[in-house]
């Protein structure tokens, strides 16, 4: 019954009081119950979604749960088993008077089905665990989220502190960055996903990485772009310049004569880490400044380079 609203199944507010939610159980699990409705297979579904939601709200701990998670969370951390875990719905019925674990009357109803075939509806016996001869433990579900990280962290790596949410609220968790890892790459951390069943592990959390865009240096595959402006006079003349790299030390670069603009000077062994301890290439993307004021001399000089066929 996954993402369904257990206060609607019940018909009562989220502020219900314990006696108004048992009050609306009883109700509806007289209405519904198998022994009133024989061969009825819609009341059936109805009596185990009234049974599942009493289950829940009935529990301080897991209504507390249910409410900070909402419908779909909850379901991501409470399989079927953990809900009826303990739950005795026995002498409920029994006080109910529709027999010893729900079973008395109806003839080839399973009540077992009711906890997830964890065998049986209780049978008559009071504090009945219908897990008692529960399978091995199970390890909890995986957990997929995103997170974002900065370029430095992806060129440098290190650690990052986040939230996440646990079975007991939000909790802190340290998350190791490796080297040089990219955009679209998976981190996982162990035993920080959904609880297991029957004391079995908590799943993994996956977190699918994204690495921010940075205002000077762009990631292409292992390699870095990142663009430089050259004096106009270098370009057509030669001359150098100075080109940041990630790992935040500069270098110079010589741009030869006749450099057009959007052409790639390549730094080899200056780009994004690898697996293998090796480095991508840094390239520098050559823009040409040009100066929008000019003094008369120098547009004499332009002047007559253009009479020159320049």
């Amino acid at each position: 019954m996954a993402g369904k609203d257990y206060y609607q199944v019940l018909g009562v507010a989220r502020d219900a009081s314990q006696d108004d939610i048992k009050k609306a159980f009883r109700k509806l699990a007289m209405k519904y119950h198998p022994d009133r409705n024989p061969d009825d297979k819609e009341a059936e579904t109805k009596f185990k979604e009234v049974n599942e939601a009493y289950a829940v709200l009935s529990d301080p701990d897991k209504r507390k749960q249910y409410d900070m998670f909402g419908a779909e969370g909850f379901g991501q951390r409470y399989s079927r088993e953990d809900i009826f875990q303990n739950f005795d719905f026995s002498s409920l019925f029994e006080e109910m008077g529709l027999g010893g674990g729900g079973g008395g009357g109806r003839r080839g109803f399973d009540f077992s089905s009711l906890f997830g075939g964890g065998g049986g509806g209780g049978g008559g016996r009071r504090g009945f665990n219908p897990f008692q001869q529960q399978a091995r433990p199970q390890k909890g579900r995986d957990i997929e989220t995103e997170v974002t990280i900065t370029f430095h962290e992806a060129y440098h790596g290190g650690e990052r502190s986040l939230e996440v949410a646990g079975p007991d609220g939000a909790e802190t968790i340290a998350v190791r960055i490796p080297r040089g890892i990219r955009t679209g790459q998976t981190l996982r951390v162990r035993e920080k996903g959904q609880p297991g069943a029957g004391g079995g592990p908590r799943g993994d959390l996956l977190l699918k990485v994204n690495v921010a865009d940075h205002p000077r240096f762009r990631v292409v595959g292992d390699d870095v772009e990142t663009d430089v402006t050259v004096a106009l006079t270098d370009v057509v003349l030669g001359g150098s310049v100075s080109v940041d790299a990630p790992d935040g030390e500069q270098h110079q670069v010589k741009v030869p004569a006749g450099t057009n603009p959007g052409i790639r000077v390549r730094l080899k062994g200056m780009g994004m880490p690898k697996r293998d301890g090796s480095f991508g290439d840094l390239f520098a993307r050559i823009g040409v400044s040009v100066p929008r004021q000019l003094s008369d001399a120098q547009r004499a000089h332009f002047e007559a380079l253009r009479e020159s066929g320049v």
